[in-house]
């Protein structure tokens, strides 16, 4: 997404009042709406995360949500299920998602204050981590954790998780979503566990 599109600025209930770039927005701090979607395999109880692309502005190389976006000015919450079909080539209508709900996430970092509605879902696949078609220039690779792993991320003191594969991700490798985060789509996965 260039840094000059425009967002829609809103307050931190979600009221619309105007649209700046995205430039302005995370220099000012300014709240505006986003999507999350995680992508889940309950049966085999399997969270698929992003490595972000290298070539990101923000947080390259670092795992964060299955798919994520910006809405733009004039776009609705349904209009965010594109960043399924854009990052990840997984085709769902907004429907076919299930609402987590809403969190109001502030990060500040020099240069950069970011203050976000994510509008946060989950959707189910069962799809095979080596097909889903990647947009190389926003995403890397998936990497699959169980979800008893993925749920250790809501302890601070955990140092990092491993992945399905066995592989070991330091937790200075997630993109640094709040505990209550991380919680909050967990609890949501397992209220609807089968």
């Amino acid at each position: 997404m260039s840094e000059h599109e425009q967002l829609m600025v809103t307050d931190k209930a979600g009221r619309p009042l105007y649209p700046a770039s995205r430039a302005q927005v995370h220099r000012d701090g300014l709240w505006h709406e986003t999507f999350h979607c995680f992508v889940i395999d309950r049966a085999k109880r399997i969270i698929l995360l992003q490595e972000r692309a290298t070539g990101k502005k923000d947080f390259p190389d670092c795992l964060d949500i299955t798919a994520a976006g910006h809405l733009l000015a004039g776009e609705t919450v349904a209009d965010g299920v594109r960043e399924l079909e854009e990052e990840l080539g997984l085709i769902r209508t907004f429907d076919q998602l299930e609402p987590v709900g809403v969190f109001l996430e502030e990060l500040t970092l020099p240069g950069f204050i970011d203050r976000e509605r994510t509008h946060v879902f989950l959707t189910e696949s069962n799809q095979i981590i080596t097909d889903y078609r990647l947009q190389t220039t926003e995403v890397k690779r998936l990497v699959a954790f169980s979800f008893d792993m993925f749920s250790e991320l809501i302890d601070v003191k955990t140092t990092g998780i491993t992945s399905m594969d066995g592989e070991r991700f330091d937790r200075t490798r997630f993109v640094p979503h709040p505990p209550a985060y991380v919680d909050m789509v967990v609890r949501a996965i397992e209220s609807r566990a089968e």
